[in-house]
């Protein structure tokens, strides 16, 4: 009979992974995750001019997504009516 062999594996790893969960008995979360380590980090300071000109960067990138965005509905619409059209 086939099967055995793979069977007589199944129960036997069955058995080791019952006997490791006996031996790991974990009191705290930090056994698990490891202790906290405290980072500090520095970062530079930004002046005012800085922050203005970031923020125009992101503006004129957002419309730049925005107008991309708006083309590519807009080009998907027209293929989805061309096929309609093309397919009635």
């Amino acid at each position: 009979m086939g099967g055995e062999g793979s069977m007589m594996h199944a129960i036997k790893s069955l058995k080791e992974n019952r006997s490791l969960l006996k031996k790991r008995r974990l009191q705290s979360k930090d056994d698990v995750y490891g202790k906290k380590n405290v980072t500090r980090l520095q970062f530079k300071k930004s002046t005012p001019r800085d922050i203005s000109r970031i923020k125009k960067m992101m503006f004129i990138q957002k419309q730049k997504e925005n107008r991309l965005m708006f083309w590519a509905f807009v080009v998907t619409i027209l293929l989805i009516a061309i096929s309609y059209l093309l397919l009635r």
